[in-house]
């Protein structure tokens, strides 16, 4: 079994501040690849963009590895686990999925997570923050 938790910050202040992002594989409860970045800085950062983008990392990480296991996705974000879930973003008869159709730019994050997801069998799951603690570091490790 091969988890990914993923997290994500915009610091000092959200939206505006300083996007980072991190991400860790684990198999059998052992770290066996891990990632961090930044995004950018200023107009147009927020904490969401960073938590994609720790998402989006850490499947390509994942993707790299040629495993034939399923990926169990872990993360503390609502909106990352709910939106690529495809439990939010629906119209109110639920119909029609519209995610993200207020905000293109996560909209965009969004499709390219689910262009990479297409490749494999996995399991988004929401976690509480206090089961993510090193993705939370890894995520901030760049703001220090």
């Amino acid at each position: 079994m091969i988890e990914l938790y993923f997290d994500g910050a915009c610091e000092p202040i959200n939206p505006g501040g300083t996007a980072s992002y991190g991400w860790l594989l684990k198999q059998n409860g052992k770290t066996i690849e891990s990632g961090s970045g930044i995004v950018g800085t200023g107009e147009g950062m927020t904490n969401n963009i960073a938590e994609y983008y720790g998402l989006l990392e850490g499947v390509k990480a994942f993707l790299k590895l040629k495993s034939p296991e399923k990926l169990f996705i872990k993360g503390d974000s609502n909106l990352v686990i709910n939106m690529v879930g495809k439990q939010w973003g629906w119209n109110k008869k639920k119909t029609v999925w519209k995610p993200h159709d207020k905000m293109p730019h996560l909209k965009d994050l969004l499709v390219q997570a689910h262009q990479l997801l297409d490749k494999i069998d996995y399991q988004v799951s929401w976690i509480p923050r206090e089961q993510n603690t090193e993705a939370d570091t890894l995520s901030k490790r760049h703001l220090i």
